[in-house]
């Protein structure tokens, strides 16, 4: 009926037939289709990362392990997974509840995922190369860095940056440490 990711059932009917003691047929189970990393618990959706197309991370919330998250099956977009306390997953939720589902992290994500860090720095030289050193020697990437045309003049920018990290720890970690820099006034998630 179009109201679930057809990889996602089939890898439940695979689980059931296991737990029932029944041993799938190998030649219809592809490897790429069935790893041993991908796990259900308790009727919920095991993410790591890893998914095929069908499954998509919103771009309202950026998600990332560690977040209490949520699955959506879109019309036509598949299964997309947002944070919790995103508010557009809330506006959907009431609007389209039962199109909702539960999901959860894998111990072992196979992949890091991008997040949106707003810093705000009161402007100096050497500001930029600072906090982008920072990032480095946390040991996450920047992939994106947005900042005003104009900060001549003005004594706060509001820098931001699109990063990767490997789970919420990671970037918190990245927070802290950005934190520390003397002409940094505040770090939030974007």
């Amino acid at each position: 009926m179009g109201k679930r990711v057809a990889s996602i059932v089939a890898k439940r009917l695979v689980a059931l037939m296991m737990d029932s003691g029944l041993k799938p047929d190998p030649l219809l189970i592809s490897k790429e289709r069935f790893t041993a990393h991908e796990t259900l618990s308790q009727g919920s959706v095991t993410i790591d990362g890893g998914e095929n197309a069908s499954v998509q991370f919103g771009r309202c919330c950026h998600p990332i392990p560690g977040d209490d998250i949520l699955g959506y099956l879109g019309r036509g977009e598949g299964l997309v997974i947002h944070r919790q306390s995103c508010e557009s997953a809330q506006r959907l939720q009431s609007k389209d509840s039962e199109r909702f589902m539960a999901v959860e992290w894998s111990d072992e994500p196979v992949r890091s995922f991008e997040v949106p860090l707003i810093v705000t720095v009161n402007n100096g030289k050497g500001v930029l190369a600072r906090i982008a050193s920072s990032i480095a020697s946390s040991e996450a990437d920047i992939n994106q860095v947005n900042m005003p045309d104009e900060v001549r003049g003005h004594e706060v920018t509001e820098m931001k940056f699109l990063i990767s990290v490997d789970h919420l720890e990671h970037l918190e970690s990245v927070m802290r440490n950005l934190g520390w820099i003397p002409s940094v006034t505040s770090v939030r998630r974007g």
